[in-house]
């Protein structure tokens, strides 16, 4: 006779990826379409038409002209293994077994202890129905079989992603694409390539002189030092830029040095605070 295991149902967990979303904001109305003038009891009661976002990509900038970037940062409720509203609230707030954690809309109601608890701004108070809410995950559809929440669904680069792991096969991924969290807790919500928001950049511009004319220096090598030990290095572009990225902000004194052959070597220091840096133009000769 065969032995029955009882195994742990799959955690739902939601991947945003930096790179590619371009802020078209899609998810943010896809939420708004789903719950605005929707009432989906027991699982949440609607959302105003104004003011609250579940899901809100927020502008990040780096850098100074000409070389700058910027990324959004799609922002929404961790669903946290250990819920900080969970523990605040428990009578108020389920934390599901695929991982969903949702708010009883009826004991949210006057429930401004609720609303504070969450440590991350992730918790809105409904003016209009004084109640505290957040993101359900689209609990509602999934329960229905949908395979992705209205938000996932709506994001046209696929930025937005809704996966199944259990516990082995999450750490592996996690691993593998280098995935971080938002908030440092262990949650539903995991980010590729955050560094572009966590993270600062050292760039410049290099120029030289060859055969009487001044000239982008293409292919210079740049070297980024600190404590003797190098912590990145690239070859400039065809315009004679570089941008030496996943710096820690206010990370202090660097030693940069660059080499072009025909060329003196050019070593400067570098003081890094907590934005990202133009060098301007470094020239060689």
């Amino acid at each position: 006779m065969e032995q029955q295991v009882n195994r742990k149902p799959k955690r739902k967990y939601i991947i945003v990826d930096l790179e590619k979303c371009v802020g078209c904001f899609n998810c943010l109305m896809a939420c708004k379409d789903e719950h605005v003038g929707n009432s989906w009891l027991p699982y949440t009661d609607e959302q105003p038409r104004h003011e609250n976002k579940w899901i809100n990509p927020v502008r990040h900038e780096r850098g100074k002209y000409p070389i700058m970037d910027q990324c959004f940062v799609t922002k929404l409720c961790n669903h946290c293994e250990d819920a900080p509203c969970a523990k605040a609230c428990p009578d108020a707030v389920t934390v599901r077994e695929d991982g969903i954690v949702l708010i009883d809309p009826k004991k949210a109601v006057g429930n401004a202890a609720l609303r504070d608890s969450c440590p991350y701004g992730q918790i809105s108070w409904n003016e209009e129905l004084s109640c505290a809410q957040k993101c359900t995950m689209c609990a509602h559809l999934l329960d229905q079989g949908w395979k992705e929440p209205r938000c996932v669904a709506a994001c046209p680069l696929r930025a937005l992603k809704l996966v199944e792991w259990d516990d082995d096969r999450k750490e592996e991924m996690v691993k593998k694409l280098g995935l971080e969290t938002l908030t440092g807790r262990d949650g539903a919500v995991w980010y590729r390539s955050l560094y572009r928001y966590q993270s600062v950049f050292i760039a410049g511009s290099v120029a030289c002189t060859e055969n009487g004319m001044d000239t982008c220096a293409a292919g210079t090598k740049v070297v980024l030092v600190k404590d003797g030990e190098t912590v990145a290095k690239k070859k400039t572009d065809v315009f004679g830029d570089f941008k030496l990225d996943k710096l820690a902000p206010g990370s202090g004194t660097y030693t940069l040095k660059l080499t072009k052959p025909g060329h003196p070597e050019k070593i400067q220091t570098v003081e890094l605070a907590e934005e990202s840096l133009y060098l301007g133009t470094i020239r060689l000769d």
